[in-house]
C-alpha cells in the first residue's frame, strides 16, 4: 500500500466525502483489465471527512445497470430496519458493508477497513497443518450460518475475497468474508433465488476449502485432472473426516446440506475453535493486565521521587 502523490489524477475518482486516499491494488493493472467482477474497479483505504473513519472504499467503472435506487435497495437489504436474527454487521467473521452509492458515473462500496489484512489467495503458499484447516472451516461456516439466517447469501466465497489475519500470538489465522453486497448489486437485473445462492455458497465453500488443503486453487471451471490431483493430495495428508466434508460439499448433488447442516457435522472442531479463541482472549488480557500494572507502578515510583526531592529541598 502507498500514498498516492498530492497530483496523482486518481485523487480525482475519490468522491468529496472522502480524503486522505491510499493504493489498496495494483491500479495500473486494473486499469489493463478487469476485475474478478467483471468490471474495471480499484480499491482505496480512506477517510471519511465527517466521522474521520478509515474505510475501504471500491470504485467499479462502466457499470450502466446500477442506479441509485438500485444502490439503496441493495444498502437496505444489508441493513434492515429490524432483524430477527443475529447481525450480519456485528459478526466478528464479516467484514461489514456499509453502503453503495452511485457517483462521477461510477459505483462505489464502502466496507470497513481491516489493517494488515491479506486474502486466502496471497496466503496460498505450502501445506497447513490440519488444525489450521479446520479453525478456517468453523469460522467461516459460523459466518455463512448468519448471513443465510437473514435470507442473505455470500456471493463472494473464495479465495480471492476472503480475509485473513495472523494472530501472532496464538498462530491462529483469522478469517472475514469481504466484498459483501457487491455482486448482489452488480447483478441485481437477474433476480436469482436466494435459496439456489445459498446453496452455491456451500459449493464454494467446499472449493475454498480444498484450494486451501491443497495448496492450489480450484474452481467448478478447473480442469479435471487439476480437481484430481487435489483430491488425492487431500486425501492423502489430511483426515477422512476433512475430506469427506469436502467432497460432500463440491459434488453436484440436488441438493447440498444446508450450512446449520454443516455446522452440525462439525461442531466438535467447532468447540475446539471456541476454545482456542478463549485462549487467545485470555492472554490478551493478561497483556493489558500487565501494562496497567506498569503504569500503576511508574506513577508510584513518581510520587515517590517528588516526595524525596521536596524533603530534599525542605532539608536546605
Amino acid at each position: 500500500m502507498r500514498q498516492m502523490d498530492p497530483t496523482d489524477q486518481r485523487h480525482r475518482a475519490i468522491p468529496t466525502p472522502y480524503c486522505n486516499a491510499y493504493c489498496l491494488d495494483d491500479n495500473l493493472k486494473q486499469r489493463k483489465g478487469r476485475s474478478s467482477f467483471g468490471y474495471p474497479s480499484a480499491a482505496y483505504q480512506v477517510t471519511n471527512r465527517e466521522d474521520g473513519q478509515i474505510y475501504c472504499l471500491r470504485r467499479f467503472d462502466n457499470v450502466r445497470s446500477v442506479s441509485p435506487k438500485i444502490a439503496a435497495a441493495v444498502t437496505d437489504r444489508w441493513h434492515p430496519q429490524q432483524n430477527e436474527g443475529s447481525s450480519v454487521q456485528d459478526h466478528p467473521g464479516v467484514v461489514p458493508f456499509y453502503k453503495c452509492f452511485v457517483s462521477q458515473r461510477a459505483v462505489f462500496f464502502v466496507h470497513q477497513y481491516i489493517p494488515g489484512a491479506r486474502t486466502l489467495r496471497e496466503r496460498l503458499n505450502g501445506i497447513l497443518p490440519e488444525n489450521v484447516v479446520w479453525s478456517v472451516i468453523s469460522q467461516l461456516v459460523s459466518a455463512i450460518r448468519v448471513i443465510h439466517a437473514n435470507n442473505l447469501a455470500v456471493r463472494t466465497l473464495d479465495m480471492g475475497h476472503v480475509l485473513s489475519t495472523m494472530d501472532p500470538h496464538a498462530s491462529r489465522l483469522r478469517v472475514r468474508l469481504n466484498c459483501l453486497g457487491v455482486t448482489d448489486t452488480l447483478e441485481f437485473e437477474t433476480r436469482k433465488h436466494v435459496r439456489d445462492l445459498q446453496q452455491q455458497d456451500i459449493r464454494n465453500l467446499g472449493w475454498l476449502i480444498l484450494s486451501l488443503a491443497s495448496g492450489t486453487e480450484v474452481s467448478v471451471q478447473s480442469d479435471a485432472a487439476a480437481i484430481q490431483r487435489c483430491d488425492s493430495f487431500v486425501g492423502q495428508h489430511y483426515s477422512r473426516e476433512l475430506h469427506n466434508l469436502v467432497m460432500t460439499l463440491i459434488r453436484n448433488s440436488p441438493r447440498p446440506p444446508t450450512i446449520v447442516e454443516i455446522g452440525g457435522a462439525i461442531f466438535r472442531k467447532a468447540f475446539d475453535e471456541q476454545d482456542a479463541a478463549y485462549r487467545s482472549l485470555d492472554f490478551n488480557e493478561r497483556l493489558l493486565s500487565a501494562e496497567y500494572d506498569s503504569s500503576r507502578a511508574l506513577r508510584l515510583l513518581l510520587k515517590l521521587g517528588f516526595i524525596n526531592v521536596s524533603r530534599t529541598n525542605a532539608a536546605w
